[in-house]
């Protein structure tokens, strides 16, 4: 990736791209990629590495309101890159996205299938993303190498409750 190249307009416009309100009524929002009984599982965190207009940090993408939340400061990169089964591109990126799922959101309906499912919303949910990068002249990568472990403790979760099942590194193509 060609650094420095990524703005907080690049982010909104990933992140709506990625899992945004499209519709909402009657107790149900509707989104850009689909869900499996429209129960949408799936959690994105954003590890802010050189995007211009946002404080490098993990972030938290809160879906209704379209807005990021502040998690932690700080510089992530040696973190992204070691969690990411020590690939070079989640700490050599501007941005790297982790997408985590809330098991309870699924099983509650679909029990042991909806580990299925999860995965299939996932993928929804980064082709999204990558459509959106090339749409805004950057790369991205798919990333499901990755220390399950060392992911959720980055990102404070319990692995059990919520644990991570994908991330993608975005940046300019050098």
């Amino acid at each position: 990736y060609a650094p420095g190249r990524l703005t907080a307009a690049h982010l909104s416009q990933i992140l709506w791209s990625s899992q945004g309100v499209t519709r909402s009524g009657r107790n149900v929002s509707l989104r850009t990629a689909p869900s499996a009984g429209g129960l949408f599982p799936i959690e994105t965190y954003v590890l802010a590495h050189a995007v211009h207009g946002i404080p490098q940090g993990l972030y938290h993408y809160a879906v209704e309101p379209h807005a990021i939340e502040q998690l932690q400061l700080g510089d992530l990169r040696l973190q992204a890159g070691q969690a990411a089964l020590d690939q070079a591109m989640a700490s050599d990126a501007d941005l790297v996205l982790i997408w985590t799922a809330v098991f309870a959101r699924s099983v509650w309906k679909y029990k042991q299938r909806a580990y299925r499912y999860i995965y299939l919303d996932a993928g929804h949910v980064a082709q999204n993303t990558a459509l959106a990068a090339v749409s805004l002249g950057l790369g991205s990568c798919q990333m499901a190498a990755l220390y399950d472990d060392e992911v959720n403790a980055l990102l404070g979760i319990d692995g059990e409750s919520e644990s991570v099942v994908y991330m993608t590194s975005i940046g300019a193509p050098a």
